[in-house]
């Protein structure tokens, strides 16, 4: 549907009741497609949208890619089949996961499998193999590019990490709307019934955290999220409060969990701390791998844990003495 003039968000579904929100600008002079979401969704759902309102993929000017993950970049090689024009662009920073899913699945999902013992099996990456059909990054963004879109329309590429370190908002000055990705993450991932599936998966608390705060001080009227329903208004600021929120109630719980332990891994945090910190199905638990390790780091960075290795060679965490 057309949520502002000229940008319209179109449903994305995937994993059997997950969505996914991309976004076409449609400008006079040029166009741009926010996020290509799962290897099936160009077919799915993308192509047929812009079918349905007349939109010919061959005018694409650019697809701009979020962040790194297999839902907002897995169909970028058959987005460039329909729109071989399109020139392809992500954050300089996030470039190597989203030009090569390979790089994806080892450097950002597997990234925890050796310092916490955990395995992705053999299945897991064939799935993600077969989800993220990735192509070459045509141009890297820093943030605080503009694309102008009609002789009166320019929109900006806002560089907003925490998520990933490479994540990118597109903020429209003309209608005040964000189309924000998982730049800010709320309380839970939700899923289509607008059910709490997932964990709220940011990376880097305090990039993470400064992210919002400069969200919170841009003139935003509607925010047009990844996952998430459209905030307008005074929801926009509760919406983003929220997230910020839930970061510190993790780390609070966290720490008081150190405090009563002793020393633990990373499987005893979630399996203690996750039941206070989830409202979602358990078989999302694992995903909390995500947000435990980045608290736990700032609090070892801020000298209120040690991190060491035990016999294992598995990371463990305890009060600093």
């Amino acid at each position: 549907m057309e949520i502002a003039p000229n940008i319209h968000r179109i449903p994305c579904i995937f994993g059997g009741n997950r969505i996914v929100f991309v976004h076409l600008l449609i400008g006079t002079d040029a166009s741009m497609l926010v996020d290509t979401a799962c290897a099936q969704n160009p077919q799915q759902d993308i192509l047929p949208y812009m079918a349905k309102i007349g939109f010919d993929p061959k005018r694409l000017t650019y697809i701009v890619i979020s962040h790194s993950d297999l839902d907002h970049q897995g169909g970028n090689q058959p987005m460039k089949d329909a729109a071989p024009q399109a020139i392809l662009a992500c954050h300089n920073l996030d470039k190597p996961w989203i030009e090569d899913t390979e790089s994806l699945l080892t450097g950002r999902y597997m990234q925890f499998d050796e310092p916490h013992g955990f395995v992705t099996d053999a299945a897991t990456r064939a799935a993600i193999h077969a989800d993220t059909l990735s192509a070459p990054i045509d141009l890297t963004l820093e943030g605080g590019e503009t694309f102008r879109l009609s002789p009166d329309w320019y929109v900006q590429a806002i560089h907003t990490p925490g998520h990933t370190w490479g994540h990118l908002a597109v903020y429209d000055p003309k209608s005040k709307t964000l189309i924000s990705g998982e730049a800010a993450l709320w309380n839970a991932i939700l899923d289509v019934d607008w059910n709490p599936a997932l964990p709220p998966t940011y990376c880097y608390v305090d990039t993470y955290l400064a992210t919002l705060d400069r969200l919170m001080n841009m003139d935003i009227e509607l925010l047009a999220p990844a996952h998430w329903q459209l905030q307008r208004g005074s929801a926009v600021g509760d919406f983003l409060r929220e997230s910020r929120n839930y970061c510190l109630r993790v780390e609070q719980k966290l720490l008081d969990f150190a405090k009563s332990s002793g020393s633990f891994t990373m499987r005893q945090a979630m399996e203690h701390v996750g039941p206070a910190v989830s409202s979602w199905d358990k078989a999302g638990d694992g995903l909390l791998v995500y947000p435990f390790n980045g608290n736990l780091q700032r609090l070892v960075q801020r000298g209120q844990l040690i991190e060491q290795r035990n016999a294992d060679n598995i990371i463990t965490w305890s009060l600093s003495q």
